[in-house]
């Protein structure tokens, strides 16, 4: 029996582990049981692709295939195990690390199914591919009561939009080289966020929408 395992299976199994750890990490200074952390990791994992998934008008992913459930929930629990050998001062960098190696995953996912499914080719499939990338981690971050990182001058939509359509052009003008177009728009995608997490590299300001109001 051959098993026909592509980039973009791998990237799902990949981001969605990754989501639901970043939620145990960024729950951490809630002080959480360990049936609210899982809950919070699995919402956090399928949340995105759930929102595209109706917005497609197709069955839920998950629920034609548990798997998913399993991997988070497994994922969950294996940060709650593993967290007091975590150093308290690499908590928030390594949330965030592993939130953008989840995004980076979940964005080429969810483009690739949209094309593959000719959802308003050729722009939707970028559109949805933000929405599965970002969509569990402004659930995550609304649940947690805490700032979402979309609301802030970081790189965080604009490498996720980029990886989105780098992969959507090599789909439109090279599919031969899908496979190859989904590693590279991953390595892009947590290459800008390393950017941002570490060498503070930011949204310029001129783009920054500032309030109007001024001090007095």
């Amino acid at each position: 029996m051959i098993i026909n395992i592509t980039i973009i299976d791998v990237v799902t199994v990949l981001g969605t582990a990754a989501f639901a750890l970043s939620a145990v990490l960024a729950a951490s200074e809630k002080n959480g049981d360990i049936f609210t952390i899982l809950v919070l990791g699995i919402i956090t994992a399928v949340g995105g692709g759930t929102i595209r998934d109706i917005l497609l008008n197709i069955p839920i992913f998950w629920s034609q295939d548990l798997s998913y459930i399993y991997i988070a929930s497994l994922s969950a629990l294996g940060g709650v195990l593993f967290f007091p050998l975590l150093k308290s001062k690499w908590i928030n960098k390594g949330y965030l690390y592993i939130d953008a190696f989840a995004i980076a995953m979940f964005c080429i996912q969810g483009t690739q199914k949209a094309w593959d499914l000719g959802f308003g080719l050729p722009i939707a499939p970028v559109i949805l591919g933000i929405i599965t990338a970002v969509g569990g981690g402004i659930i995550r971050d609304v649940l947690l009561q805490r700032p979402s990182l979309l609301l802030t001058s970081e790189l965080y939509a604009i490498p996720v939009a980029i990886g989105c359509s780098i992969h959507a052009l090599t789909l439109a003008y090279l599919p031969d080289f899908s496979q190859f177009s989904g590693i590279v728009s991953v390595f892009i995608v947590i290459y800008l966020r390393h950017l941002s997490i570490n060498k503070d590299v930011q949204v310029p300001s001129w783009a920054i929408l500032k309030s109007s109001t001024t001090n007095k």
